[in-house]
């Protein structure tokens, strides 16, 4: 299924729900339309709502647009920049590329140089893509040991994801991906004959309970790229940018507590220090992730499939945690400052100029059950803990570390989570998630197949704006 089509089908099918037949043709001769939630999904779809000449008045409960990208730069020291949420770019986005050259940002490699990633197994260091591979500390059988990390990546994911080939500008998922989304990763890969202990060294750094389709579509995104970027002095420009080209159209500090709609138009409940206000539209956009917006639809009269996915979508709690260290150490011993581990400390990132001798962060990104292990601690407890292990991965983190800064997605009360988190078997209901209903559009990551990304909430964006325009 192309683009076009896919949009069709959505088009087709937006009345089907007999709730919403009757509803009136609008007779407003310049339509207007509410969208609530002012993320990249809700700032791309305003911006081009604009564009087809539209009206567009975003509510953002925040004072600041962005969502899920967020930079910090206070607390370190000047020049460094900490994304919090949304980190790199791959070269294959182009609805993202397409915007940060629009607009003119400038754009710096993300993980570059001649260096070593570090795999990290039960106390030893280990670099990543070494030949011959390392003879691991595990209960593996020969085969396993004979393939190796790299090779068994390739005789047991690869398949789907070689099959899924050439679809990867669709936004439809893959439909060799969709069959294989019912078991676990774990119950993927053990059902293919491999061993707990070479399940553990091919997903280091990861979590075997995720869906088996969601991290094929996650490595089918990974597959296509060649190269990461990201937006020097802080990703948070491109939601920046969009938001300036909106213009007076984004009202902050505005908090949606209700949406609504009727055979005469849509509205938005908001709640803000004047109290209540109802804001009224022909249509409403909601770009808001359903683990905020779970009960906002009272009045929507929408049909129970969608009840059922605004009530059920996961969402994966997800910590930051950002070292300043004085120099970037690492790079003195030929390692990039990336590392996947079976420690606490899932993985470790690195951000910072070229220079070994200027400061940088370490950073760890830590996605599902550790990270609410972290979130059980306190704020001084979680940068103890992830300075310990980028001391047991990266000697010398002790000596140099400086500054710290963290941030907690599921303890964000404006996002209750960082990325939706597709139980297995669940994959297909992107689709649902997407569905317009009635004068009701949906936008956002969890809407788009590059979910989790930029580019996924920004398609979805544009996705409702062309619906909207028709």
């Amino acid at each position: 299924m192309n683009r076009r089509a896919f949009l069709a089908a959505f088009a087709a099918t937006a009345l089907a729900p007999a709730a919403h037949a009757a509803f009136a043709p609008l007779a407003s001769p310049r339509r207007k339309v509410i969208i609530v939630g002012g993320g990249l999904a809700g700032l791309s779809c305003a911006y081009e709502l604009q564009k087809y000449g539209l009206d567009a008045v975003v509510l953002e409960g925040q004072g600041r647009a962005g969502g899920r990208v967020q930079t910090l730069r206070e607390g370190l020291y000047p020049g460094l920049t900490a994304e919090t949420g949304a980190t790199r770019i791959p070269d294959t986005h182009d609805f993202t590329l397409s915007y940060v050259r629009e607009f003119g940002l400038p754009l710096e490699p993300f993980h570059g140089g001649d260096y070593s990633d570090v795999l990290h197994l039960r106390g030893k260091n280990y670099l990543a893509g070494q030949t011959p591979e390392p003879d691991w500390p595990l209960q593996l059988t020969p085969e396993e040991r004979r393939l190796g990390r790299k090779g068994m990546a390739e005789r047991y994911l690869a398949g789907p994801v070689q099959l899924a080939k050439g679809t990867e500008k669709s936004p439809e998922i893959p439909k060799a991906i969709l069959a294989q989304d019912g078991p676990t990763l774990s119950q993927y890969l053990s059902k293919q004959g491999l061993s707990p202990d070479a399940i553990k060294l091919l997903t280091l750094g990861g979590d075997t309970e995720i869906s088996t389709g969601l991290l094929l579509l996650v490595e089918s995104n990974e597959q296509i790229n060649h190269q990461y970027f990201h937006i020097a002095g802080g990703n948070d420009q491109l939601p920046a940018a969009l938001a300036k080209q909106v213009g007076g159209a984004v009202r902050y500090g505005c908090r949606v507590v209700s949406i609504g709609q009727d055979d005469s138009g849509a509205w938005a409940v908001i709640e803000n220090a004047e109290g209540h206000e109802t804001i009224r539209g022909d249509y409403v956009v909601s770009a808001l992730p359903f683990s905020v917006a779970r009960n906002l639809f009272a009045d929507a009269r929408l049909p129970a499939d969608k009840q059922r996915v605004i009530q059920e979508l996961n969402y994966f709690p997800v910590d930051k945690i950002f070292l300043q260290m004085r120099k970037q150490f690492w790079k003195a011993n030929g390692q990039s400052g990336f590392a996947n581990t079976d420690l606490l400390s899932d993985r470790f990132w690195a951000l910072g100029p070229d220079s070994l001798d200027q400061r940088g962060l370490l950073l760890s990104y830590v996605i599902g059950s550790h990270a609410v292990k972290l979130d059980e601690m306190d704020v001084e407890s979680r940068i103890k803990q992830t300075l310990a292990d980028a001391e047991t991965v990266f000697p010398g983190a002790n000596e140099h570390f400086e500054a710290a800064r963290v941030k907690s997605w599921a303890q964000d009360p404006w996002q209750l989570g960082g990325l939706s988190g597709f139980a297995p078997g669940k994959l297909d209901t992107i689709y649902v998630n997407a569905r317009r209903e009635g004068r009701i559009f949906f936008a956002g990551e969890h809407t788009s197949r590059w979910n989790g990304w930029m580019q996924g909430a920004i398609e979805s964006g544009q996705r409702v704006a062309k619906e909207i325009h028709g």
